[in-house]
This record gives C-alpha cells, structure tokens and sequence, in this order.
C-alpha cells in the first residue's frame, strides 16, 4: 500500500470583494498607514460581507470546485472541515453541513481544529486515510476562517493579528492520481505559547454573562502576558517555521535544495524573508500576501494560486505549504507539482 499516490486535482479559493486598504486600516488601528505596509506587510487586506460565514465561504469554494473540475458530489468519499471553531453555531460540525449543502450522499465526514496550521494536517490526513482505506478514493478539503472578526483594533497587544482577513477555500484529493503529488507532512508544537492567544468568553470556563456583553469584550481575542510571549517568540526566531519543513522534506526523500517554492502564510515581512533566507530560497521562490494579509487557512492555496498565475511554479517542482497557528503549532506539507 505504501506504493499507492494521492495527488491534488484542483483546488479554489474564495476571498470576500470588499478590501480595507492600509490607509482605512490605519484609521481603525491608530497605526500610520506607512508603519502598516513597511513592518506588518499589509497594503490591503480583506472584509466580509453578511454571508461571508466559515463554513459558508468553504461551501461557495467547494461549489465552484466542484463544478470547475466536473465532479459529482456522490463521488465523494470524506469531506475535511480543516477551518475555524469560530463559525455559524457552537458545537456544530461545519463539515457535515458541507455534506448536506453539496448534497454529497454516499461519503463520512469530520472536522479537524488546528488555528491557521490545519491545511497542511488536512492534507495528511486525506492521504494516509485514502492509502490505508481503498474504498476512500475521493476527498474533499474545504474549511474557512474569520477570525478576523474577533480582533479588536483598539488592543495594540493584538497587533500582530491585524492583518487577518476572512476566507474559504477546497481542494480535491484522488487516490491514484499521478500528478499533483501529496509527499511528506511535518508537524511541531510550542506549547510554551498555548495560552497565549485566546477568546476567554464563551467556552465553560467563562461563561458569556451581561456584564461580559456590555464590557463589548465577550467575542474578542486577547494576548494575557504579551511581553513574555513576545520574549519567547523572539528567543526561538524562525526555527519553529523551518522545523517542519525539515521534517516534511526528510519524509519526502528530499532536502532544502530540492524546494521550488514556499507557499507560506502571511506574517510580517521581516519574518517571511528571514525564513526564505534561512531555507536557502530567493524572494522570488514565493509570493509576499501583501494585498491579502492572513487570510487563514487558505494561505497556502492563495500563495499557490498567485505563484502559479505568476509563473514562479512549473512541471516537476517541489512546492512547500508553510501554515502557523496560534497554540502555537507550525506545520508544512510537500507537493510535487505537475
């Protein structure tokens, strides 16, 4: 079974019309436009409209895959939610409601919750289930994120987070198809940060109570100790990105040489080049999401997208999914593209 190939047949993104642009965005932040560009990367970013909901825009993604590829949804086999909790409802598994909407009968489904590290896991995931269970020949990804609409503006210990924006995106998985190559997956963990970055109201630990609502706190993200997560963060530097590569190419029989291109998330500019610098790539081996921001989740797709369209990706090359995720874990998938 080991010699059984997963290849991606297509994927697609969805990102909401409407852009704030870094002057807009300034105005919300107290941060000068030219401080937004410059050190956090962010010329332009993405809002949602009323329906742009999680699992929502993995819905509309997922449609206009479907259609694009001519697949039938009764070909489906497993639908991956790889996107965020916070989404239409509580206790809800977003992926089941993909099920019904795609009206995709014969398949299973579940959802996984990784923050914006999830998509490479996805990935994983579908791959190892399609080579260890034959009647799996069929996948589909598809998950979104908006978190974004839990950031507050006025917290400059949330800064880092002010490039976010909402997005969807799916990709399909067949067992058997020779190109688009799924290789190796690489996972590390920081648990030092696993209570960094959280929205204390809602869960069963705090309860969301009046108070809570009128405090206009209760669907916020916090930072509780920000100069120690940020001592900590600076101490390790761009190691926690480059271990999972290393990891993801080790798997694939590959080393850093062998990359062709870095689709990674979005991060201050500082950090991304550090990390192609410290890979070995040139600038050029990616794409910098500076008029997109953080879209989640779908990073990777959207880098992909772009450096395709741009020409950076060819026959043959190694491309390198690169995702983040607050807790913090760091994740990184291998496809030999073509």
């Amino acid at each position: 079974m080991k010699d059984i190939q997963v290849g991606l047949v297509d994927y697609e993104v969805y990102i909401p019309e409407n852009f704030v642009e870094a002057e807009e965005l300034s105005t919300l932040t107290n941060i000068p436009a030219k401080i937004l560009v410059e050190k956090f990367g962010v010329k332009r970013k993405p809002v949602g409209g009323p329906e742009d909901h999680c699992v929502t825009m993995a819905i509309k993604s997922a449609r206009k895959l479907l259609e694009k590829t001519g697949t039938d949804p009764k070909e489906i086999d497993l639908i991956i939610y790889p996107g965020e909790e916070y989404k239409e409802y509580i206790c809800w598994t977003g992926s089941i409601k993909i099920q019904k909407e795609l009206k995709a009968e014969k398949c299973w489904a579940f959802d996984i919750s990784y923050r914006c590290a999830a998509t490479p896991v996805a990935l994983k995931l579908a791959k190892e289930l399609m080579i260890t269970n034959e009647e799996i020949k069929t996948v589909l990804i598809a998950g979104g994120n908006t978190n974004a609409y839990l950031i507050n503006y006025n917290d400059p210990n949330s800064s880092f987070m002010f490039d976010m924006g909402p997005s969807g995106h799916a990709a399909l998985l067949k067992r058997g198809y020779e190109k688009n190559l799924i290789l190796g997956t690489g996972i590390h963990t920081e648990p030092v940060f696993a209570d960094d970055v959280i929205a204390p109201y809602g869960g069963t630990k705090n309860p969301i109570t009046v108070d809570v609502v009128e405090s206009g706190m209760w669907n916020k993200i916090i930072v509780p100790e920000p100069e120690r997560m940020k001592k900590d963060l600076a101490d390790r530097g761009t190691l926690p990105f480059v271990k999972p590569v290393d990891i993801a190419l080790a798997k694939s029989g590959l080393s850093r040489a062998d990359i062709d291109y870095l689709a990674i998330l979005h991060i201050k500019p500082s950090a991304h080049y550090a990390i192609l610098q410290d890979l070995g790539l040139r600038p050029e081996q990616s794409v910098y999401l500076d008029e997109y921001g953080h879209v989640g989740h779908t990073d990777q797709w959207l880098s992909l997208k772009l450096g395709l369209e741009q020409g950076k990706i060819k026959d043959g090359d190694h491309v390198v999914f690169l995702g983040a995720g607050t807790g913090y874990a760091f994740t990184s998938t291998v496809i030999r593209w073509g």
